[in-house]
């Protein structure tokens, strides 16, 4: 496409283009149609009135026929078309005399002396047959040969070449004028159309124009999203890995510093008990500081289980969700009911559905104010999936609510495993929480064949 094509299409003149074509179209065809209207209204008037004026003449010419006949015969017959005359030349006069009149101010001149010699000629023949039915035949054949109504008819057929050849001239000339007009209308047209064609061309371009941009930026922005979406999910799998990371640090901080630190202040106090055995009051402090070491001992195991699971690198995932159930069900007085199947998944995968049980239950001690809880572990063909249902007030999960949070890093650990998430909670009727995520393939052992086996 030409630059300059494309910085108009780019500027919009495209559309009030042929919009201003439209118009100019429709303006030379309405001024076009008038003109030939005009023309064809001119034209069977002059058509009309050229069939009015022979018209006339004719109806005159029977008349005088008649008005001879009964002069030569005598016959009251002979006076039928001077009859009909009478009663037809008034019509055709008028159709002649209202073009006269309308084609100018001299034409009006002639219509009135056309009208006066109708007249006079009417009057001439009547007064001729009467004398005659007077019995005076020889005044009337002296009227008829004095020659008055020859003038007047040839005077007549004057005035009826001049003003319709005049009118047949006007008509000419306006019929050439609709010609000029039909080509000029004919080449505005196809010049207007064409201009509606470059500027509707140029318009489709712009739109295509427009619609590829827009396709573009639309797909820069996929890309870019795609781009952010990953980069934040590689921050956010090395945020959750620096925080499982820190756990295991302070977890092993707790349990190595602090344990020892415990333990040998355990140890301490078993000395000062076998040596001071014999004093009862401070055998009763001995006992109370004992009994707040074992407790401090057992918060800092706690501790460190909820930091880190030792339990999953030693005991694996069944047993360690059943320790976490029963100490919730413990420190909550919830019901919790467990069914569990033995599940083989990667170190991640078993950390990823343990901290899901662990912020599950968390939840439910916190929000769904439930009496029961049933978590289920099941393996399934190339799956596992795991269960967590209570039988608390439940949420609207359209809803924004801080707990969702929760709820999007449980769905982050899971999406990471290329598993998938899913949360059914109505309100007043529970909740339950349900992640699947692909399990270990078991390889098959393979045999060997040892010496004698064939035996």
């Amino acid at each position: 496409m030409p630059k300059f094509a494309y910085r108009f299409s780019r500027k919009r003149f495209a559309v009030p283009m042929i919009i201003l074509s439209a118009a100019l179209g429709i303006l030379v065809n309405e001024v076009t149609y008038k003109k030939t209207v005009d023309a064809m209204r001119i034209g069977g008037a002059l058509t009309e009135a050229r069939l009015a004026a022979a018209g006339v003449l004719q109806l005159l010419t029977d008349a005088e026929t008649g008005q001879r006949g009964y002069l030569l015969t005598g016959r009251t017959e002979d006076l039928a078309p001077l009859d009909a005359a009478k009663r037809e030349i008034p019509r055709v006069r008028a159709t002649v005399s209202s073009f006269l009149e309308s084609s100018g101010p001299d034409e009006h001149a002639a219509s009135l002396r056309m009208a006066q010699d109708i007249d006079e000629t009417l009057a001439e023949i009547e007064k001729t047959v009467e004398l005659a039915r007077t019995g005076d035949r020889q005044a009337a054949l002296h009227i008829i040969e004095a020659g008055a109504s020859r003038h007047r008819m040839n005077d007549m057929r004057s005035i009826f070449n001049t003003s319709l050849v005049e009118a047949s001239n006007r008509q000419q000339i306006s019929r050439m004028s609709i010609d000029d007009s039909l080509w000029t209308n004919r080449i505005a047209v196809t010049t207007l159309t064409l201009l509606g064609a470059i500027g509707l061309s140029f318009y489709v371009r712009h739109l295509r124009l427009y619609d590829q941009e827009r396709s573009d930026r639309q797909h820069d922005l996929e890309a870019q999203v795609r781009l952010r979406t990953a980069e934040l999910r590689q921050l956010a799998g090395y945020l959750l890995t620096a925080r499982e990371d820190e756990k295991a640090h302070l977890a092993r901080e707790l349990h190595d510093e602090l344990g020892a630190v415990l333990t040998a202040a355990k140890f301490d106090m078993a000395r000062m008990r076998r040596k001071l055995a014999d004093d009862p009051a401070m055998m009763e402090r001995i006992e109370q500081v004992s009994q707040r070491l074992n407790e401090g001992i057992a918060l800092k195991r706690r501790l460190v289980e909820d930091l880190r699971p030792s339990s999953l690198t030693t005991l694996g995932l069944t047993v360690s969700l059943s320790n976490l159930c029963d100490d919730v069900s413990a420190r909550l007085g919830l019901t919790i009911e467990t069914a569990f199947d033995e599940v083989t998944l990667t170190p991640d995968g078993q950390l990823a559905l343990y901290r899901l049980v662990q912020e599950a239950l968390t939840n439910v001690s916190k929000y769904s104010q439930a009496t029961e809880v049933r978590v289920s572990l099941a393996t399934e063909p190339g799956r596992v999936r795991v269960r967590i249902e209570d039988n608390g007030i439940g949420f609207d999960t359209t809803q924004p609510k801080s707990a969702t949070h929760g709820i999007a890093g449980m769905r982050f650990r899971i999406e990471r495993l290329d598993g998938h998430l899913s949360v059914d909670s109505t309100p007043g009727a529970g909740t339950r929480l349900e992640a699947v995520v692909p399990s270990v393939p078991t390889l098959a052992p393979t045999s060997v064949d040892t010496p004698g086996a064939s035996a």
